[in-house]
């Protein structure tokens, strides 16, 4: 007789991990705001947790560029340095366009309709000229490209780095200066090559969205 298969358990995970994700998100959807110090005894209430867990939690953030932390001083929400603006960009650029790059041709008719939405979610906030919510849901097609993307190697290696990449350059100058137009432009172009799955098309049209402002001969 076959043996029974059973079921799998989800993976549980530890107090630290709880912490950081939280945390994490609590930064990147702005519940917490670039430079607000973070407080242990007020964090340990929020989350329930005990102080080795948060530190250990904070330590990590403090590794991907999400909190900063100088020692017997503070520890406060990572804030953007304006002169790396560009050096933000360029790294958003080659970090997404190589993943977009490894994911497209990978992709079924589900994950096909998955980034449509989300680009056109993208596109209506582009043409409303609303920072505010392209902020929010370009960071939400970001989030998408990488669920979908089969490396789970290239995705260990890039997710942590991109929210920190991402969530600097969301809070520098480079969100206050926008050319609505272009931008709108290159994420038109980036659908249609994920409706063609063409993968070149779409890391170029990711390197064009992140190029220097006055470097776009469009």
């Amino acid at each position: 007789m076959p043996v029974p298969k059973t079921a799998e358990k989800p993976e549980r995970k530890t107090l630290r991990e709880v912490a950081k994700e939280r945390i994490r998100d609590a930064i990147l959807d702005g519940t917490l705001t670039p430079g607000e110090r973070l407080n242990d005894d007020q964090l340990m209430e929020w989350l329930g947790v005990s102080r080795t867990p948060l530190r250990e939690a904070l330590n990590e953030l403090a590794l991907v560029g999400l909190v900063e932390t100088a020692a017997q001083k503070y520890t406060r929400v990572a804030v953007a340095n304006e002169d790396h603006v560009v050096y933000y960009l360029q790294t958003l650029g080659a970090l997404i366009g190589g993943v977009v790059r490894v994911t497209v041709p990978t992709l079924g008719a589900t994950g096909q309709k998955r980034l449509a939405a989300e680009i056109e979610a993208v596109l209506k906030a582009t043409r409303a000229e609303d920072a505010t919510e392209f902020n929010v849901v370009s960071w939400n097609l970001v989030r998408v490209v990488l669920d979908l993307c089969e490396n789970p190697v290239l995705v260990r290696a890039t997710a942590d780095t991109l929210d920190s990449v991402l969530y600097r350059a969301t809070h520098s100058s480079a969100s206050s200066s926008l050319d609505w137009d272009m931008i709108t432009r290159r994420y038109e172009a980036l659908a249609e090559a994920i409706a063609e799955k063409d993968a070149i098309k779409a890391e170029l049209a990711i390197e064009l969205l992140f190029r220097l402002p006055d470097g776009d001969a469009d």
